[in-house]
């Protein structure tokens, strides 16, 4: 979306802050939202210590997220970082490989380079850019959390889901982000990342065409 909006003619320093504004604002607000709501416990450990999984499986996790992260980007595939070992992973849980979650430890150094990576896009921000794009980006993520909270209940009023992962299958949070919130909060991960790549599938495909139409 970065890359549509700069050749759009849009500024992409603003396009990153209203991005990572709307991503802070989503992920601050869903893990209230499902410990209030869904009585969801997001303090405990993750998953299971790295000691406690056999190592071979250890291996399997890496080699799935590794080879299906690169087999996916070669072939152009949407969501390359996410999808790609997604797949990977499943076919050898499938398979039996792969018995149990990724260790707690890889979970929450997750957790902790997503949150660094979403704070210094605000390196160098100015009082100018907080009134002008902060407060644009909150406003933003507002109405899309509305639009997200309108969706999920249709899905659960046709009964097509459990309310945890339809909230979280519409939650408009970056990818990387809402799939460690879906691994705390041990939803339906296939269900909400499939969700979220067909969402940026969608953007990707109209936005160029919705540019065009506005020029």
């Amino acid at each position: 979306m970065l890359l549509f909006g700069e050749e759009a003619g849009g500024e992409p320093r603003a396009l990153s802050l209203l991005h990572a504004t709307r991503v802070l604002l989503i992920v601050a607000i869903v893990p209230t939202v499902l410990t209030l709501t869904q009585g969801v416990n997001l303090t405990g450990a993750p998953g299971a210590p790295v000691t406690a999984l056999p190592p071979g499986e250890l291996a399997a996790m890496v080699a799935a997220g590794l080879v299906g992260w690169r087999a996916a980007k070669a072939v152009g595939r949407f969501g390359a970082s996410i999808l790609g070992p997604m797949i990977a992973a499943a076919a050898l849980s499938l398979g039996g490989v792969i018995a149990h979650r990724p260790p707690a430890e890889a979970i929450q150094a997750a957790k902790f380079f997503i949150g660094i990576v979403v704070g210094v896009k605000y390196s160098g921000i100015t009082l100018a850019e907080v009134r002008r794009f902060l407060l644009a980006g909150l406003g933003h993520g507002a109405i899309l959390a509305v639009l997200a909270v309108i969706f999920a209940e249709v899905v659960l009023l046709a009964g097509l889901a459990p309310p945890l992962d339809a909230f979280l299958a519409f939650s408009p949070g970056g990818q990387a982000e809402m799939a460690v919130i879906v691994i705390m909060a041990e939803a339906d991960v296939a269900y909400i990342v499939v969700h979220h790549v067909a969402r940026i599938v969608l953007v990707i495909t109209c936005a160029p065409l919705v540019f065009r139409w506005l020029r």
